[in-house]
């Protein structure tokens, strides 16, 4: 992976994600921009880089939220780890595999923010908290595709890797 391009984008999902995303979207569920970016770029990096980059992003998204610090990291090197793991068994540079992990990881990072706030003691139902995951799931999932489909037009740009390339790991 290269990293220059690799933190462009990572510094521009965060500028989008807490200004644009924030005026498009309305209410409390946003699709989440971070997770759009970290499942095409992991799917095509070795498994530190994508342990490396997840970290990064989740970084980088604690920056910005309200959640513990960290938390975000933890879940995002998991996510990015894993992703890169399962790059030998899916069609990495399609769109529809971006959106599918994408609704998936979006699931499992809202899931675990939902726990926190309740362990935290916020009051809050379970249908409620359904929907609100499965809306920003859903719009996670398109924005993953959208934006995995920008990134594998030119993988080279970031270093990415494909599936031929793996052979020899």
């Amino acid at each position: 992976m290269r990293w220059v391009p690799f933190l462009l984008l990572a510094v521009a999902s965060v500028l989008l994600q807490t200004t644009v995303v924030r005026l498009v979207a309305t209410g409390a569920v946003r699709p989440d921009l971070m997770v759009a970016v970290l499942v095409p770029l992991c799917l095509g990096a070795r498994r530190g880089e994508g342990f490396a980059a997840g970290c990064v992003l989740g970084l980088l998204r604690d920056l910005f939220s309200s959640e513990p610090f960290g938390l975000s990291a933890g879940v995002f090197a998991a996510l990015g780890y894993g992703l890169a793991r399962l790059r030998a068994s899916v069609y990495a540079e399609h769109p529809v595999t971006h959106g599918i992990l994408g609704f998936g990881c979006s699931c499992l990072v809202s899931g675990v923010s939902v726990g926190v706030l309740v362990v935290q003691g916020g009051e809050l139902s379970l249908a409620t908290a359904l929907r609100g995951v499965a809306v920003v799931a859903l719009g996670t999932g398109v924005l993953a595709a959208a934006v995995g489909g920008a990134v594998w037009l030119r993988p080279r740009w970031f270093g990415l890797r494909r599936g031929v390339e793996f052979e020899d790991v």
